[in-house]
């Protein structure tokens, strides 16, 4: 015979050295800003291992990754290309104007990445407003949201999401959250 022993997790322990992680990340200093090109057309490419054949692109006014090549179509060319504007809401920050919707812009609502018209309003302003920052993975660039600081542009199973890594609902789980977060400024696959 042999003895087994069984380690009881407690959900609650793991769930509190989880947030006492995420909380020292947040300690750290913040990363330090980045110059975008404002006036050109970028792609947004992901940065995460196995998926760097992907780029954001917009459908049905919602945010998604997809995989984007020379043998793409014009249309998906398009939606992968966003031009790169001073923020909406100022601050030193950028807004991503749609190539193919002109006065449409990537912002965030209720955590979901879509493209909307700018209706003028200080909220929307504000939802598309980015600060690109060093990537949290140490290359690229990170895009933290100007009205949710600490809150990224992440890809999560294809979808783009505002996301901080706190966990909870799956776009927003700590595991690959700075992989996800993190992007290349592409050049435009609609130049």
């Amino acid at each position: 015979t042999y003895d087994r022993q069984v380690v009881k997790m407690d959900q609650a322990r793991v769930r509190a050295a989880n947030q006492a992680l995420i909380a020292a990340s947040r300690s750290l200093p913040p990363p330090s800003p980045v110059a975008l090109p404002v006036g050109s057309r970028r792609s947004l490419q992901v940065t995460t291992p196995g998926y760097t054949d992907r780029y954001l692109r917009h459908m049905n006014s919602l945010a998604y990754t997809e995989v984007v090549n020379g043998a793409s179509s014009a249309l998906l060319k398009n939606d992968a290309t966003y031009t790169v504007r001073a923020g909406l809401a100022g601050s030193g920050c950028y807004s991503f104007e749609s190539v193919n919707f002109p006065g449409q812009y990537l912002r965030h609502q209720a955590s979901r990445v879509r493209n909307s018209p700018d209706d003028g309003s200080a909220l929307m302003r504000a939802d598309a407003t980015w600060c690109a920052r060093t990537g949290l993975t140490g290359g690229g660039v990170s895009l933290e949201s100007s009205n949710f600081r600490g809150s990224y542009l992440r890809h999560h199973n294809a979808e783009v999401w505002l996301s901080n890594g706190a966990g909870g609902a799956a776009y927003n789980a700590p595991g690959l959250w700075t992989a996800d977060s993190t992007w290349n400024v592409a050049a435009p696959w609609a130049p």
